[in-house]
């Protein structure tokens, strides 16, 4: 399966793994046009032959079919990007099957080349998105979400890890096998905490510890996540979000972090397609 992106005169420009859209430079694709943010939209690969775009809080907006996202959104043969003037056609050779939910993200066929190991994983999500879409005006909401998404990912990759889904109202991030020590991850929750401070819009994050594989032959060298551990991490949101809390850890992320955080029991929970009830754990607990 090939992807493409073509101008409006024919150009064409291959898509092999992610592609940067805007008027820096280093951008995968730079557009010469003030009207551009310099860091304007990404085009993310999200398993073998999907893509997605995501506005990274552009001041004018990235437009799909017309319509300015408000949240990441998958890409089919013939989409038009449009950032500025640019019109930008999506391409691909065939049609590549529609995630439907959370988890059939998380599970992409394993393939001989799968290595397992020990693996952070990160999930995000937005509090009360629905409301806050009904509340806001279209433009303002895309502006806050994607100036979420570029700050998240922004501290993310500063520590080393790496955005590997995006899932409309947030994201799942991960971290090389075997090699990011519990510190790392510290740091960075410290500094999503520190950005939830300084803006209106919430959000949260569940921190799972546990052993992934990780196929890096499809889409182009994009890490794709596989196993049970995944979908664990997915299942904790829910409970994060019984509990009203910013940040959750399962048992084997809390006992690496509590080195370097105050850990909070927050007692044992089910999770839905898992057996038995599971501990869980909070830190940085919420401002009274």
């Amino acid at each position: 399966m090939e992807q493409w992106l073509e101008t409006e005169d024919g150009q064409q420009f291959p898509l092999q793994g992610n592609c940067s859209i805007g008027r820096l430079p280093e951008n995968t694709l730079a557009i010469n046009d003030k009207e551009v943010s310099r860091r304007h939209a990404l085009i993310h690969a999200q398993g073998e032959g999907v893509y997605y775009l995501v506005d990274l809080g552009s001041r004018n907006g990235s437009l799909l079919n017309g319509q300015r996202i408000r949240m990441p959104m998958q890409l089919k043969d013939m989409d038009t990007i449009q950032v500025s003037s640019t019109i930008l056609t999506f391409r691909q050779t065939e049609s590549a099957e529609e995630f439907e939910d959370e988890e059939a993200m998380a599970t992409i066929a394993a393939s001989n080349t799968a290595k397992s190991g020990d693996c952070w994983l990160l999930v995000a999500d937005i509090v009360s998105f629905t409301k806050l879409s009904q509340q806001m005006g279209q433009d303002e909401m895309a502006q806050m979400v994607g100036k979420w998404i570029l700050a998240c990912k922004q501290i993310i990759e500063r520590n080393r890890g790496f955005i590997n889904k995006y899932l409309g109202d947030g994201f799942l991030a991960f971290w090389p096998l075997d090699v990011t020590p519990a510190e790392t991850i510290a740091q960075a929750l410290h500094e999503l905490r520190e950005l939830q401070n300084g803006q209106d819009m919430q959000f949260r994050v569940v921190v799972h510890y546990g052993t992934v594989r990780v196929d890096s032959a499809v889409s182009a060298g994009e890490d794709n996540l596989i196993g049970p551990e995944v979908n664990f991490a997915f299942r904790m949101e829910k409970v994060c979000g019984a509990l009203g809390q910013f940040c959750l850890f399962s048992e084997p992320a809390a006992q690496q972090l509590q080195e370097f955080m105050e850990i909070y029991d927050e007692g044992t929970h089910a999770l839905k397609g898992f057996q038995g009830e599971h501990a869980f754990y909070s830190a940085l607990p919420n401002p009274q």
